[in-house]
């Protein structure tokens, strides 16, 4: 009887540490790990700036910080992160046809120009993905040029307006 009262009073104390250790464990497995992929932009500074502001969420190139393995936290993150990347993602840049290219390009320049990205509850924990006024109109102006450089490209009809 004494032995079978020993081993009940090691019971609250397993069921605590079990407690204890659930909020380490993912229960999807492990966060996603950076993977490593060209970004398909020329210019060096544009390139600085989607590196620092967008390819967190809109690319492969993810780096997760320390609380993304938190529950419930890593959960809210890979689901942001998946959803940026079903509108766009810079890692799959290639796989996307002329005409996708180019509306991606407007709304890239039209949610950036009206300060709809980076979104603001990321600028909370990432201050340095802000935006200033020139960055801005560098991903503008850099978005424009894209779009008319692919409207010469071959395949594209030429009767579609000029206009960005």
């Amino acid at each position: 009887m004494e032995g079978v009262r020993k081993k009940l009073l090691w019971l609250p104390a397993i069921a605590a540490l079990a407690l204890a250790m659930m909020p380490m464990l993912h229960p999807f497995g492990p966060v996603r790990e950076q993977r490593s992929t060209v970004l398909p932009v020329d210019d060096a500074a544009v390139l600085a700036v989607i590196e620092r502001s967008c390819q967190n969420c809109h690319s492969q190139r993810t780096e997760w910080p320390l609380y993304s393995h938190l529950p419930l936290v890593s959960w809210a993150l890979e689901k942001d992160v998946a959803e940026a990347r079903q509108h766009l993602d810079f890692s799959h840049w290639e796989q996307y046809s002329v005409e996708e290219k180019q509306d991606l390009l407007a709304r890239i320049g039209t949610v950036v120009r009206n300060g709809q990205m980076p979104l603001p509850r990321y600028l909370l924990l990432h201050r340095d993905a802000r935006l200033s006024g020139v960055e801005i109109q560098l991903i503008y102006d850099w978005t424009k040029a894209q779009r008319r450089a692919l409207r010469k490209s071959p395949g594209i009809n030429s009767m579609e307006s000029e206009s960005p």
